[in-house]
């Protein structure tokens, strides 16, 4: 397993999960919607950054965070 593409998918989640709690405290909807665009977005480099330290046939670590 790749550490450093584990630690950037760790982090795009990190950033992604506190957007999302920054999301659920603003009543302004355009600016909600877009602040869970923008997790979305991390969330996807995440699985990207873990697809590439995974190649095909390999099986990813169990997240000790979860």
């Amino acid at each position: 397993m790749n550490p450093l593409g584990h630690d950037q998918a760790a982090e795009y989640r990190r950033q992604a999960q506190e957007i999302r709690s920054i999301a659920q405290r603003i009543s302004i909807t355009e600016a909600r919607e877009q602040l869970l665009e923008s997790a979305e977005r991390l969330e996807r480099l995440a699985e990207a950054e873990e697809r590439k330290a995974h190649p095909k046939g390999s099986k990813p670590e169990p997240n000790a965070q979860e």
